[in-house]
Order: C-alpha cells, then structure tokens, then sequence
C-alpha cells in the first residue's frame, strides 16, 4: 500500500501531532500560551453577533460573493484578488500546491510557523532555511543577508511571516519590496504572512497591484479573535488567484465562518479597538517585567517575550496553576525567553502581582 502514496510522504522526518490526542485547557487559568485574541470586550461584540445569526446557517451550503466583496472592500483590492481559506494555514498551503514540485527548493526563516517546514516536506520539496542569529536585544535577521541567501539559492518560493513568529521581528515594507524585486528577477514567488495585521499596522497588499511574483496570507484568528472559526484569505495578483481557486474544495470555509464574518467585518471598530487595548495591557506588562529587572524584547505581535533569567525556575513554579504561556524558548536565537500572548492590562495585574511577590520573597 505504501508504494502507491506520494514519495515525500514516507518520510520520516514528516511527522504531524497525534489527531486522536486532546490536551484540555483549564478555564481556572488564564490563555496565553497561543497567540489568541481574549479580550473580554471583543468578546462581548462577538457573542452579540452569534446571536443573530440565523439556525439555517447550520443545514446551507456556503455562499461567498457578499464576504469576497466586503473583504476586497476592506483591503483596498478587488474580489478577483483573493481566495478565502481555512485560516493563514490555508494560504499557505495553497501556495505549496499551486507551485511547489518535488525537489524544487524553498527558503523559509527559522525559527519559524511550524507548517512552513511541514509543507515543504509534505510536498517534497528541498529547503534552505535562513537562521535568526542571537543579538544583544533578540533575533537578527538583516537584510543583506535575507537578499544574499536568495540570491545564491534561486528558490522557487521564499516565504517569510511579518512580523514573523516566534521572533517577533518585521521587515519595513521598503526592505521587503528589495526581497520582492530580487526574487522577482529570479522568477521566485515571494509569500508574505501578514497575520498578526494590524498588531504591526505596515502591510504589503498594495504591492500586489506591482508585482505578480508577491503573495499575502491573512486570516481573522489574531487580531479579530476568531481562531476556531478557522478562516482567512490569500491576496494577490487577479492571474496567480485565479489558479488558487483551481485548487480549492467544493467550499472555502463553512457557512458559519462566513455569515459571522459577513457581520463582523462590518465591525472593524471593534477589532481596532481592541487592538489598542491589548497594545495598551503588552506596554504595561512589558514596563513592570523592565521594573523587575527581567530583560524583555521588542516583539511586534500579539506576544511579548520576558527572560526571567536565574528566577526562571521559580517563577514558572509560582505560575504554574495561574496561566499557560510559552516557556523557555530551546531555539538559539530565542534561549531563556518565555513568550505571553499579550491581553488587557486587566488581566495582567494579577500575572504581574504573583511575580512581585515572588520577587519580594526572594
């Protein structure tokens, strides 16, 4: 039976989490351990919008028009100009399908979304990863060396999150139009993964109007606060999606994903606003871990790394039973730092009390 599946399939390296496995999050402590929107406040516009949607919705297929125009209408391009699609993820993979052949080469950053290597296994190709390097104030990645590395591999796809994740760095969009010209002349599609927008406010989708070589992935599950409905969007040139949309199941996302959003992005007030507010609660949680005497990087997502350095140990412990975060980060570039998704300064004063009085107890 093995012998009639895909080559890159059977390799070993390729390796997804157990489907059957579920790890439970106790609702006695607070999220912040996957870079989701909880603010309570969006919350409450959420859950008005569920409200009303109609039960009907459950039993219909999907239909996309009104949500492909509302979208083009809110990023400034046209319908023709994107796919609807189950998350960033689905983006992505799409990209991988659309262009991505056995053995051609791919250049991701890494540390990086864990699917960019997943995918480029998963359709056989061979990649050359670009590696943050460790600085004084978090990882460096610069540019001449982005522009070196792609110039001297000549991939067929260079994708690259901004801001990227887990480092949290960006890229202006100057320097990226530099990356997006060079792999134009070298006939390299270029997939930038905007979806921490608007956390980091620069985007590139007017570029897609330039340049046919340039790819954007956005979804709704950061900023919007909509991870399980499980839906985002490709942008790009009217040719390349085109294309994409061969590629796509019967239906892009679900009935439900689409009517919530058909109402919720007519609230684009309420995202805005709650961006401010977690922006607000990752300044205040950053200023008192700085007071501490923790060391905390720039991040430009919805999270905020602390290295906690010889009182790691003990503040895990007295965290433990409070909140779920990203501990201590193995990778080089990122060692020693533990990463928070970020939320209301409400939320954070009891985090930040349990850690002063730690430090007091000393």
């Amino acid at each position: 039976m093995n012998a009639n599946l895909r080559k890159p399939l059977l390799d070993p390296s390729l390796e997804r989490p157990d489907w059957q496995l579920s790890i439970p999050r106790s609702n006695q402590k607070l999220w912040l351990d996957k870079n989701e929107n909880l603010d309570p406040e969006l919350s409450k516009v959420t859950s008005s919008l569920l409200s009303e949607l109609n039960p009907i919705t459950l039993s219909t297929y999907p239909e996309c028009g009104e949500l492909y125009r509302k979208i083009a209408n809110w990023t400034n391009t046209s319908p023709e100009s994107i796919i609807l699609t189950p998350g960033s993820d689905g983006a992505i993979r799409l990209t991988f399908e659309a262009f991505i052949n056995e053995g051609d080469l791919v250049v991701h950053t890494l540390p990086t979304f864990a699917m960019y290597p997943v995918y480029s296994k998963m359709f056989g190709a061979k990649t050359f990863p670009l590696l943050y390097e460790k600085g004084e104030n978090g990882p460096v990645l610069t540019l001449e060396k982005i522009l070196e590395h792609i110039a001297q591999v000549k991939p067929k796809l260079f994708s690259i999150p901004n801001p990227d994740s887990p480092t949290g760095t960006v890229l202006s969009v100057k320097e990226l139009q530099e990356i997006i010209q060079l792999c134009e002349k070298l006939n390299t599609i270029i997939l930038v993964d905007e979806a921490y927008h608007p956390f980091y406010e620069d985007t590139c989708v007017e570029l897609t109007k330039e340049f046919k070589n340039l790819i954007i992935a956005r979804t709704f599950a950061k900023a919007w606060g909509l991870a399980g409905l499980r839906i985002g969007y490709a942008i790009g040139d009217p040719e390349i999606i085109k294309f994409y949309h061969k590629l796509r199941p019967m239906y892009e996302v679900s009935t439900i994903s689409i009517a919530f959003m058909e109402k919720m992005i007519d609230h684009s007030d309420a995202m805005y606003a709650s961006v401010k507010r977690l922006n607000e609660g990752k300044k205040y949680f950053s200023d008192e871990m700085t007071s501490f005497g923790f060391k905390v990087l720039k991040t430009n997502g919805n999270f905020q790394h602390v290295s906690f350095g010889e009182h790691a140990e003990k503040i895990h412990k007295v965290l433990k039973d409070r909140v779920l975060y990203r501990e201590d980060f193995k990778e080089d570039c990122l060692r020693g730092y533990s990463r928070f998704s970020i939320t209301t300064k409400e939320n954070f004063k009891p985090i930040i009390e349990l850690i002063r009085m730690e430090m007091k107890n000393g």
